[in-house]
């Protein structure tokens, strides 16, 4: 028996998806597109500590350079803890970084006199989550 002419030409050449396999496919793609804006709040949130990291790194290396180049123009006595004021205020960090000095006596100043001083800068967050960040030591000698 030929079943080729019962089926109609009509219902042969239908092609497409039915209701439940559209309804399963919408379902899937509300699935994965809940998961991933579940995630999204996780990712700024990294990507914004790593940016303040980055920026809080920058602003101390800045700085170190800033003591380093008084120091050889004009010497050890011109480095001072204010040297560095007004070079923050990016990205919520604190718009003076700390600047310790400590020289071979003790002292808490760079004098004439001192024939090594070090120099630690710091950056802090006046806003926002803390950023961890390593102080910079710069040791500083008379030559």
């Amino acid at each position: 028996m030929d079943h080729s002419r019962l089926a109609s030409p009509r219902l042969l050449q239908q092609r497409g998806f039915t209701l439940f396999e559209s309804v399963l496919v919408i379902g899937m793609l509300a699935a994965v597109s809940a998961a991933l804006l579940s995630m999204q709040p996780r990712v700024f949130a990294a990507q914004t500590a790593t940016r303040d990291a980055y920026i809080g790194q920058e602003l101390q290396q800045a700085c170190a350079e800033r003591i380093l180049a008084v120091r050889r123009q004009s010497g050890m006595v011109a480095v001072t803890s204010a040297l560095c004021n007004g070079m923050g205020g990016l990205s919520g960090f604190a718009a003076n970084p700390t600047i310790t000095l400590l020289d071979n006596t003790g002292a808490t100043s760079c004098t004439a006199t001192s024939v090594t001083c070090t120099a630690t800068v710091r950056v802090a967050k006046s806003a926002g989550p803390p950023a961890p960040l390593a102080a910079i030591t710069l040791r500083l000698s008379q030559y």
